[in-house]
């Protein structure tokens, strides 16, 4: 299944929209659009799926405009055109400190009144493993800023699920609305973390 899967559209060589797919039948996907970046497709148009699956990593996807609904498009004749490494199950232990400063406001981002210390446990393109002293709700959305080698990013992710733990909890945690940069981005991080903490076991 496809459901909360970043999803963007593709006419040509251009990204004209960027979103995520709320529901999957089977026979057709109906994507809620957060971004428009260029010119529409019109019903009947073919269009170029690129989605970000939990499982399966980067996919895309020839279909067809069947409809548009109130910021949602709607594409049939779905077929698979290529599948790329499964950055979802390319996943790194860290400890990385954080400070998560920011909740959703319907879809925008707004300062939290107390900034809530965390750690990240372990991190992969699609989600993370976090853990902090402060109980959270399920389905709570919060923003972070994240410094790599490579980029400074600020992600947003939401709780799916929350274990006790020593000295607070542990919250499994998915990233919503992640750019194909930014999952590029996370993508090589995790990639070159593991790396240097396999020359780190060599060395030791």
């Amino acid at each position: 299944m496809l459901e909360g899967s970043p999803s963007v559209l593709v006419v040509g060589d251009d990204e004209v929209a960027r979103g995520e797919v709320t529901v999957d039948s089977g026979l057709s996907l109906t994507i809620r659009l957060d971004e428009i970046l260029g010119e529409i497709p019109a019903i009947g148009d073919d269009v170029l799926v690129r989605t970000l699956e939990e499982v399966r990593g980067r996919r895309e996807y020839m279909a067809t405009v069947e409809a548009w609904r109130a910021g949602h498009v709607v594409v049939t004749n779905i077929e698979l055109v290529s599948a790329f490494q499964q950055r979802a199950i390319v996943r790194v232990g860290t400890d990385i400190p954080i400070t998560i400063v920011y909740e959703t406001d319907g879809d925008d981002l707004r300062d939290l009144a107390t900034p809530i210390q965390a750690s990240i446990l372990d991190l992969s393109a699609t989600g993370l493993r976090i853990h902090c002293s402060v109980p959270l709700q399920d389905s709570f959305r919060f923003g972070f800023h994240l410094s790599t080698d490579f980029d400074d990013l600020t992600l947003v992710a939401e709780v799916l699920r929350r274990e006790d733990a020593p000295r607070g909890y542990r919250y499994g945690c998915k990233l919503v609305g992640t750019t194909q940069r930014e999952a590029d981005a996370l993508h090589r991080y995790v990639l070159s973390e593991q790396i240097a903490q396999r020359r780190r076991g060599f060395q030791d």
